[in-house]
């Protein structure tokens, strides 16, 4: 990165009073506008106490070039990944071996196969909604320009999409107000290269466009969301926005609200939650097991997977979102499948690291020599959401022997580590708190796909902004809900 941007002069040198002013000026803007998190309490106060969300002083470097990339491929990620949940047989056979090894995929594999029996094979809603969110690292080497490498692709309840759009706001504010200062490196910060972020009215245009495809007037989106949720806030401006451009009402509910309130007509399959009519089931929530509190919350799940409201994500997107399927889309020939245009698998391939299973085959066998000889290039992955699940580096053999039965490795991936760069500085606030140090940024981009399943056509297929998290080089998890990182928002370069 320094060859691009000098290290040394990025971000602009502050005093201690110009540090205090500028953090003070994003606190109170933050809070002002939106930009806050419920204080971490397991308590009833959460409903009342915020805070700002963890946010970058400065926007961070990262490659003009390798963001227009990022955003240019997300189509063709969304397809992709529709193609991958239509595939019953190819969805079938990942899923059925990671439910003989991982309790919560068993659950929800049982889950699909009685609604798959209820319905007899025809879902009651052919249409289903993706909003997709692809992850990237910058990979550099000694020997090439820095490039991007994909982290993993969200298929359920990829966060941040409404408070990323008002932190690249904060940072175009902060710039505007001249509190960034005329210190050397202070001339990067134009707002040519200050990107306003449409991600979060790219999502609710995502929710909208499948409503109006729902088709009936005055039905509602029903947000499915987690009890007490710290992250309310992000959700509730793809919500406003949901409002405000298409006149579209979104109800929150959680499993166990819904399995109180929600109903489902046995004959016309229309779902209704305290009356009102679904036409869009949005999940916040059901993507880890502590989501399903009884067994009312998975009657709830299955309430509405058997409903005609369109589904984000259906239960077979749920699936397609696995890391193990990330491991074998890998392959050459598997994604030729999915993918038969040469030049479009080449775009998505440079984008790939190598991953490997922990099975019987010989690229399993691979696998367990490599966390033998050197564990320090790899990071081990369950299929888990949220952060803070991941083994890295020399962890990971002792954590694999810790397992009490080995047939459950299968259940995890073994990735190549990303080295991005490590001489990118910058100074995040946490709690009023500013920090400074050398940081690592991961841009996600927001995509949103509308499928028939039925008929595998394309209805809406459109890129929807962008993420950027940051998070202390010494940090190996990167979430901001979990703990770990922190918003940003990118300054091209």
């Amino acid at each position: 990165m320094s060859t691009i941007l000098n290290a040394a002069t990025y971000p602009p040198t502050l005093t201690k009073e110009e540090t205090a002013n500028l953090a003070i000026a994003l606190r109170d803007w933050s809070l002002s506008q939106g930009l806050i998190i419920r204080a971490p309490t397991e308590t009833n106060a959460a409903d009342e106490a915020s805070m700002h969300v963890p946010l970058t002083l400065h926007p961070s470097p990262f490659p003009k070039n390798l963001f227009d990339q990022a955003l240019g491929l997300q189509t063709v990620f969304n397809e992709l990944y529709a193609k991958v949940a239509d595939d019953y047989e190819f969805l079938t056979e990942i899923t059925k071996e990671l439910a003989g090894v991982d309790d919560f995929m068993s659950d929800l594999w049982k889950l699909y196969l009685e609604v798959d029996e209820i319905s007899g094979g025809v879902p009651a809603q052919p249409l289903t909604l993706g909003l997709f969110r692809s992850d990237y690292l910058l990979h550099t080497t000694s020997t090439a320009e820095p490039s991007i490498r994909q982290v993993e692709l969200n298929t359920i309840s990829a966060s941040f999409g409404g408070l990323s759009s008002r932190a690249a706001d904060c940072h175009r504010f902060l710039r505007k107000s001249g509190l960034y200062g005329t210190a050397a490196g202070s001339e990067f910060l134009k707002d040519e290269n200050m990107p306003v972020n449409p991600s979060a009215r790219g999502l609710a245009r995502g929710l909208g466009v499948a409503h109006n495809a729902y088709g009936v007037k005055d039905s509602i989106v029903l947000f499915v969301v987690q009890q007490r949720e710290r992250n309310a806030f992000d959700q509730r401006w793809l919500e406003y926005y949901l409002l405000e451009d298409f006149g579209v009402v979104s109800v929150r509910a959680s499993l166990e609200d819904i399995a109180e309130f929600g109903e489902l007509d046995s004959i016309t399959q229309e779902l209704r939650y305290k009356g009102r009519h679904v036409a869009v089931v949005y999940y916040r929530a059901g993507y880890t097991p502590t989501d399903y509190t009884s067994p009312a919350t998975w009657e709830a799940r299955k309430k509405m997977e058997l409903s005609k409201a369109i589904k984000c994500p259906s239960l077979a997107t749920h699936f397609a979102g696995a890391k193990k399927v990330q491991q074998v889309l890998i392959d050459e020939l598997v994604l030729a499948k999915f993918v038969p245009d040469a030049d479009v698998r080449g775009q998505l391939r440079t984008t790939f690291v190598d991953i490997l299973p922990l099975d019987d085959t010989e690229l399993g066998k691979k696998a367990r020599t490599l966390i033998e000889t050197c564990p320090e290039k790899y990071v081990l992955k369950p299929q888990r959401e949220g952060g803070g699940n991941n083994v890295y580096r020399e962890k990971i053999p002792g954590y694999l022997k810790a397992l009490k039965d080995e047939t459950l490795w299968r259940g995890y991936i073994l990735m190549e580590l990303i080295e991005p760069p490590q001489d990118v500085r910058n100074a995040i606030i946490r709690a009023g708190k500013v920090t400074e140090g050398n940081v690592i940024s991961e841009l996600g981009v927001f995509g949103c796909v509308l499928w028939d399943s039925k008929s595998h056509e394309i209805k809406q297929n459109f890129e929807a902004g962008w993420l950027l998290r940051t998070k202390f080089a010494d940090s190996e998890e990167g979430g901001v809900a979990a703990g770990f990182g922190s918003i940003d928002s990118v300054l091209l370069i």
